[in-house]
């Protein structure tokens, strides 16, 4: 197992190079290489990322010249890593970045779930708010390797033979939920997903929070709620996915749809791309908003 090499897949979108330059430094020496692929659709940006890559030596970069989505860079990432002879990826977001020993500790408790005879489709952190100390999905702190039926895919590792038996990343999702529609089909073909709790990454989700009767509203970018109802209703026909899942997330995006006009800023905005997001959904519109 350690002798398998590792790559980590970075993705990054118009980044604060300064930060992304401090997270590559956490885990850079950490693996074998480094695949970065930059949809970034800024030509500055572009070039102050391929000249951050040009200062580390295991570092390579895939530019896209446009942004065609978290699923398509992550594919591009994992047949990069897999021709340079990698067994293992770790996906990483452009704001995160590794504790020391990260790893080699997930390695490990990855050959301890092998050893037993279970197929690992992946395992990952717990993910924790950047500006709480929260963590999301309801999980909690220090219960050893839980199975899950789905998490981020921020640091979240896995091995190329659970990536060949179930799949590639869903382009025609471009974003939202793409990681969790893989880790579902995973589990459809026997893989299951795991979190380490004693592992965290920090990670903020779109723009950040609004509190409302105690609850926590995620307050993505307007565009985003484009792709989470699209991509929702996509999913509810799916047969892979969980029916509790769909039951809860029916109540969470239709209480979403409501509350745009009262507690999101840019609201005319936010509910025209929420809509529209509907509107392509139901006539098979898949992919990059407006293609």
């Amino acid at each position: 197992m350690y002798g398998s090499k590792v790559s980590i897949i970075l993705t990054t979108y118009n980044p604060n190079v300064s930060e992304l330059r401090e997270n590559l430094r956490s885990y850079s020496g950490q693996v074998d290489y480094v695949v970065l692929t930059d949809n970034s659709d800024c030509s500055e940006r572009q070039a102050d990322v391929a000249r951050l890559c040009a200062e580390f030596t295991n570092v390579s970069v895939n530019p896209l010249l446009t942004n065609a989505g978290i699923a398509v860079a992550q594919n591009r990432g994992m047949t990069q890593a897999q021709s340079l002879g990698s067994e293992f990826v770790i996906e990483m977001d452009q704001d995160s970045r590794l504790p020391q020993g990260y790893v080699d500790k997930l390695m490990t408790r990855f050959a301890e779930l092998d050893q037993k005879g279970i197929k690992v489709g992946g395992i990952g952190p717990l993910a924790v708010r950047k500006d709480s100390d929260e963590v999301y999905d309801g999980l909690s702190r220090a219960e050893g390797v839980i199975e899950v039926e789905y998490t981020l895919s921020s640091g979240f590792l896995m091995r190329f033979d659970a990536i060949e038996a179930v799949g590639p990343k869903n382009e025609d999702l471009f974003i939202d939920f793409v990681d969790w529609e893989w880790c579902w089909r995973s589990r459809r073909q026997g893989y299951r997903v795991f979190v380490d709790t004693t592992l965290e990454i920090s990670h903020m989700l779109g723009d950040g929070h609004k509190k409302l009767l105690g609850l926590n509203i995620g307050m993505p970018s307007p565009i985003r709620h484009y792709y989470q109802f699209r991509n929702f209703i996509y999913l509810l026909g799916k047969p892979f996915v969980p029916f509790k899942w769909k039951v809860k997330y029916s109540a969470i995006m239709l209480a979403k749809l409501c509350l745009i006009p009262f507690i999101f800023d840019r609201k005319a905005k936010r509910l025209r791309y929420a809509l529209l997001g509907i509107k392509d959904a139901m006539r098979g519109a898949w992919g990059k908003i407006g293609e």
